[in-house]
């Protein structure tokens, strides 16, 4: 297998180390990925002097990554497929680097591994964390954002106080709500709060799953946003600290890890 892995890297090392010898080379890629550019446009566009465009070019139509039709440049096929794999990995390591010290603090083994490839999906992000003098911030947030939604899909492995309530407040609102909860979360709220359950459930526009997994992370995902919060490390569960994305790549990401686990879980009719 070491040997295996070593191969594969001797035949990749020249275009690993081209992209991070040149950072023209690679911007001029992901420029063209949106599609055919003269060289004055990248020039424009990278912000830089359209020579030293035409000088990076020599290396990309060497490689066959790059042709040029009259005045302007494309990629070939084999350049498209390399600009994408390129573009996903600058937008995970952005994505990641903008908060370091919350990927570095938390447990992503919730996330799986398909998703956690494509974290660069994310984009940028807003962490909302509570503090001494605001210690629901985080909460308050998520419950006020989510009083907006029309659809929300989430997951928890946590009791969350006022949750209940403002989900049968947005349900009878006529928003589309789908939500997961682990079977420990889904005893208590039973306990506390059956008689809104069954209420809920009685609604065409809401539906309850149950899990029988040791979820490690929450997020609820809707038409504007996405809220994730993981569990730390030390393996509890942080409710103090949320992320925000928005964008529909982020929420297009959030409907995948939702997807993950609804096939994992099983739907409930009453309780």
């Amino acid at each position: 297998m070491g040997s295996a892995n070593g191969d594969k890297y001797d035949l990749a090392e020249s275009d690993l180390k081209s992209f991070t010898r040149s950072s023209i080379r690679t911007k001029v890629m992901l420029t063209l990925l949106s599609g055919s550019k003269t060289a004055r446009e990248m020039a424009g566009i990278i912000d830089t002097r359209e020579t030293t465009i035409l000088h990076s070019m020599s290396d990309l139509f060497e490689g066959d990554l790059v042709e040029k039709k009259q005045q302007e440049y494309n990629l070939t096929s084999l350049g498209k497929i390399q600009a994408i794999l390129l573009d996903e990995l600058v937008n995970t390591i952005a994505t990641i680097r903008e908060h370091p010290d919350f990927w570095l603090q938390h447990d992503i083994s919730g996330i799986p591994a398909d998703l956690q490839k494509r974290i660069g999906m994310l984009g940028q992000g807003e962490i909302i964390r509570d503090t001494l003098e605001t210690p629901l911030k985080s909460l308050d947030y998520f419950i006020e954002t989510l009083s907006l939604s029309k659809e929300i899909f989430g997951v928890s492995p946590v009791v969350v106080r006022g949750y209940p309530e403002a989900i049968s407040h947005i349900v009878n609102n006529g928003a589309h709500v789908e939500l997961i909860l682990t079977n420990a979360v889904l005893k208590v709220v039973i306990a506390e709060r059956k008689e809104i359950l069954n209420k809920l459930l009685e609604r065409s526009n809401f539906k309850l799953f149950s899990i029988d997994q040791n979820v490690k992370l929450a997020f609820t995902v809707t038409d504007s946003f996405l809220n994730l919060g993981l569990s730390r490390i030390d393996g509890s569960y942080d409710l103090g600290t949320d992320l925000i994305y928005s964008g529909d790549t982020a929420i297009e990401w959030g409907k995948m890890l939702y997807r993950h686990y609804r096939s994992l879980s099983n739907q409930l009719e009453y309780v």
